[in-house]
């Protein structure tokens, strides 16, 4: 059985006209997709005292081997739309996750993905995981914020580093507005995965560049938490031996799945992302 293991802050998501928050981050989705696919899969985060016992709920009743670092509070998030663009906040900010955080069994997983969202993956974790997969989701990384909170884009000026301990930097064009330039110079260190929802993904290794195609969705219900799927798959494959390619292919099955339900009820096991790869 592979040993997964996400490391990163869960948040706490407020979105308008909706009286009772949501629980998200990118580990929550990872660590979800990869006890669905049949993995050993292990959470460690940082959660304040009000949003805990959900948390444990939600880990439970996926599978979830879950580590919460006790908090002041929990990374929360507000969400608002205008004139249809989505404007993210951040109303809190719980402490940052280093090596310390991590069990020392735990640090024997086979497949980890770091997510960041808050720039919360202290340099000790880098490179930590021996001979593990790790895939870096780069969003934390590629955001600020203002004296308010609001969310503002920001160059990754320390991207050598956090590249050159990886596997493999995955990212959306919403990461980087669309601009590829930057994630070109990245992947002069280590391979970087550019997703574009429906359409694929594009796989950057050292000057070269490959489109591969996402597979169909039977529907498109809720597109939230698809890219940390495809993180979570991404590093399975590529921890069982599946060279990129083969391993992005099996990511783009399993992040398929992720839109077609709300929150996590969607992820498919591995027999059903093996036989949609199959066609």
């Amino acid at each position: 059985m592979t040993r997964f293991l996400a490391v990163g802050h869960v948040t706490r998501d407020v979105f308008p006209g909706e009286e009772d928050w949501r629980l998200g981050g990118t580990v929550t989705y990872t660590s979800a997709t990869a006890a669905r696919l049949g993995a050993h899969a292990a959470l460690v985060t940082r959660v304040g005292p009000k949003e805990r016992a959900r948390l444990e709920e939600r880990c439970r009743a996926l599978g979830i081997e879950l580590f919460a670092v006790a908090g002041e509070v929990t990374t929360t998030f507000a969400f608002r739309y205008e004139d249809g663009h989505r404007i993210l906040t951040l109303r809190a900010r719980a402490r940052g996750l280093t090596l310390a955080d991590v069990p020392v069994d735990l640090r024997a997983a086979d497949a980890v993905v770091l997510g960041s969202v808050a720039h919360e993956i202290d340099r000790s974790l880098l490179g930590a995981f021996g001979h593990a997969a790790t895939v870096v989701t780069a969003q934390g990384y590629l955001r600020e914020w203002a004296a308010d909170g609001t969310i503002h884009p920001r160059r990754w000026d320390d991207v050598a580093e956090v590249t050159a301990k990886a596997s493999a930097i995955v990212l959306s064009e919403e990461d980087v507005g669309g601009d590829l330039d930057e994630p070109r110079r990245w992947a002069g260190h280590t391979p970087v995965i550019v997703t574009f929802a429906e359409r694929g993904s594009l796989v950057l290794v050292d000057g070269t560049e490959r489109m591969i195609p996402a597979y169909h969705a039977d529907r498109v219900v809720d597109p939230t938490g698809a890219g940390d799927a495809f993180a979570a798959g991404l590093s399975i494959a590529l921890s069982e031996g599946r060279e990129l390619i083969d391993g992005v292919r099996f990511a783009h099955a399993v992040a398929s799945f992720a839109v077609e339900a709300v929150g996590t009820d969607g992820l498919a096991d591995r027999a059903r992302v093996e036989a949609r790869m199959r066609g």
